[in-house]
């Protein structure tokens, strides 16, 4: 058995925990479990349920998947890292082919790590790519690669809100929220999500990675678990616009960025206050007045630069405002001529619909694009927002 210090130091070696502290290495070293193989002996089957990654101490190991060769992972490698984000069955069989010595990390407590560490994160990411890529050279690609997309899909479909929110604060003012992400491929760079923050306080965030594809849909889940787990601490905006920025820029591929705009709602003194990031301008439909404005702010997309200039701006809402947001895929669909759907389609049927309720306005829109696109299929991934300002009974 090796002891704690040889287990460190071998995790020193391993690129998913290169950049870990010696606090991190040795939580990591209390979850990883030892354990032995014998030549020619199954560590799992394919179609087994995925709940855990391997680490390569000593020996080789051979995964394979209808009767072809895939990969060999040798000392200070790793396989089944599928297994950390996707709860599925495994998608190919991995074999010792000499006796072999590893260290296993079930799912769960591998989260727990992350967690704390984000530079592991960061890793499993960039690991992931490079999987993706290896495997294009083998015979089995397309449909392990078919697998995988099928699987990020499902993942940042779980990501996005699952139902609308209807949320009344201590005051008894009340705000509906109800939104829609439709990817142009299996898997898109759009995202948005809407969360309660304190008894009064609701958050709204939308999303746009550049281009759509897997590496988009990798930075979506990535924005998701860093969204999520700042607001935990703080959901201050501009702790959280720092923190996602960061996250963007020391993560993406160079030339990639990501738009993204960040509401907090106040429901006692009827405040709205935001900073956006290079996103479209979210609409805002004061009731009282009967007009539509732009929330305008003019911070720079995220992932352009290490530090962020957070704008954050302020108005107030009455009961009865909209507040709308949406992506460029709406605006930019095209129909069987090659017109734009555009802005001032989007603004008429906002300012025309005013009655209607969140879900029912969200709904409207997106028959009404549909119905102009008809048969042109979206060309960019189309994500809308609705929030209603209301007053209890």
């Amino acid at each position: 058995m090796l002891s704690d210090k040889q287990k460190i130091t071998f995790l020193k070696g391993i690129n998913l925990f290169k950049d870990g502290s010696d606090k991190d290495l040795n939580m990591v070293n209390s979850i990883a479990q030892e354990v032995h193989f014998h030549d020619d002996e199954d560590i799992f089957l394919e179609g087994d349920s995925g709940d855990a990654i391997y680490l390569v101490v000593h020996g080789q190991v051979k995964i394979h998947a209808m009767g072809k060769q895939i990969a060999i992972r040798g000392d200070k490698e790793f396989f089944g890292e599928m297994a950390l984000i996707d709860d599925g069955s495994r998608s190919a069989t991995a074999t010792s082919i000499e006796d072999s010595v590893l260290l296993r990390i079930d799912r769960d407590n591998f989260y727990g790590v992350m967690q704390s560490n984000i530079r592991f994160m960061r890793n499993l990411l960039k690991a992931l790519v490079s999987r993706l890529r290896e495997d294009i050279s083998y015979t089995v690609e397309a449909t392990r690669l078919k697998q995988d997309l099928l699987r990020a899909h499902e993942l940042q479909v779980n990501i996005l809100p699952s139902n609308d929110l209807h949320y009344t604060s201590t005051n008894g003012t009340v705000m509906d929220a109800s939104g829609v992400c439709y990817p142009a491929e299996s898997i898109g760079g759009d995202y948005y999500d809407y969360f309660r923050l304190s008894d009064h306080q609701v958050g709204i965030v939308i999303g746009d990675v550049m281009g759509h594809g897997f590496h988009s849909g990798l930075m979506v889940f990535t924005a998701n678990s860093c969204l999520h787990t700042q607001i935990m601490s703080s959901y201050d905006i501009s702790d959280v616009m720092s923190a996602l920025n960061n996250m963007v820029y020391r993560f993406l591929q160079s030339g990639m960025f990501m738009t993204f705009c960040y509401l907090v709602v106040d429901m006692d003194d009827h405040s709205i206050s935001f900073c956006n990031a290079g996103h479209n301008y979210p609409y805002h439909y004061r009731n009282n007045i009967n007009r539509l404005d732009c929330l305008e702010s003019s911070t720079h997309p995220m992932g352009i630069s290490e530090n962020l200039s957070c704008e954050i701006e302020r108005v107030n809402y009455d009961e009865g405002d909209i507040l709308v947001l949406y992506t460029d895929g709406i605006t930019e669909a095209l129909n069987t001529d090659g017109e734009e759907f555009s802005e001032e389609k989007l603004r008429e049927l906002i300012v025309n619909n005013t009655k209607l309720s969140a879900s029912e306005l969200k709904s409207l829109i997106i028959n009404e694009l549909n119905r102009y696109c008809q048969d042109n299929a979206y060309k960019d991934d189309v994500t809308l927002v609705i929030a209603k300002m209301g007053r209890g009974e």
